[in-house]
């Protein structure tokens, strides 16, 4: 979830907040983080991987 903090609207995901603001603008805010806090963060897929353990077989 992303966390709009000057008004407190709250996206699910990035995508719906890149259609909000527009895809330029949030970029902006996400590379100079201020005005946005993502809560149960996991925007790559190789993040999750990295929690589990695999073993070979």
């Amino acid at each position: 979830m992303i966390i709009h903090i000057p008004t407190g609207k709250i996206f699910n995901n990035r995508k719906d907040a890149k259609l909000y603001f527009g895809t330029a603008y949030y970029y902006k805010m996400e590379r100079e983080k201020k005005d946005l806090k993502f809560i149960n963060n996991t925007q790559s897929a190789t993040y999750e991987l990295q929690d589990r353990k695999f073993t070979l077989q």
